[in-house]
């Protein structure tokens, strides 16, 4: 794994963020409902991990994967 720390990396969160791009090829695969559960399961988990370190994700086309600081009000 890493070095624990008491934030998360930007770097590290891009390329967690990468994994995101995993699962939407998956949209039009056929999978079973216990397996289509865990995988959503796993996708939010992702998201969470980059939303609780400030972070959105936003898909940029052909550019790939961008993360951005969210600013709470």
């Amino acid at each position: 794994m890493g070095i624990i720390s008491d934030k998360t990396e930007r770097k590290a969160l891009l390329e967690i963020a990468k994994a995101l791009r995993v699962f939407q090829s998956l949209e039009f695969l056929c999978i079973s409902a216990g397996d289509s559960v865990r995988i959503a399961h796993a996708e939010h988990i992702i998201r969470d991990v980059i939303a609780n370190n400030g972070y959105g994700v936003r898909f940029a086309g052909k550019r790939g994967i961008r993360i951005n600081k969210i600013n709470i009000r």
